[in-house]
């Protein structure tokens, strides 16, 4: 399936991917898949890492749903179901601690991150 998006994590280590298939991977510096996260229920259309720590990304979906996820422990955190339409993008400030979406609901959405 198609990879939408990709970001590296705030250190560089890891490469984040969103994909049609639902998925999220992750990769080392050598391109070596190190895991995969799964929750979302349709295409992943956009992924981003917190500035400030290698341990939250968010990803935003055709299922109308953000969600932020734990690296660490590999992990949804909190998922945000205010869209009525596809999520295209995510991103967070720069300290983490909020982030943004926006939708084919043409609505622009902030959130203070979990």
């Amino acid at each position: 399936m198609p990879i939408r998006s990709l970001a590296f994590t705030a250190d560089s280590a890891i490469l984040l991917t969103a994909s049609d298939d639902g998925t999220v991977k992750l990769f080392d510096a050598h391109a070596t898949l190190q895991g995969t996260l799964q929750g979302h229920s349709s295409w992943v259309l956009a992924v981003a890492a917190a500035g400030d720590s290698a341990s939250q990304i968010a990803t935003a979906s055709s299922d109308k749903t953000v969600k932020v996820w734990d690296m660490t422990a590999r992990q949804c955190l909190h998922t945000f179901d205010d869209h009525a339409d596809q999520v295209w993008g995510v991103a967070f400030d720069r300290t983490g601690s909020r982030l943004a979406s926006v939708s084919d609901d043409q609505c622009l959405r902030i959130f203070e991150c979990p």
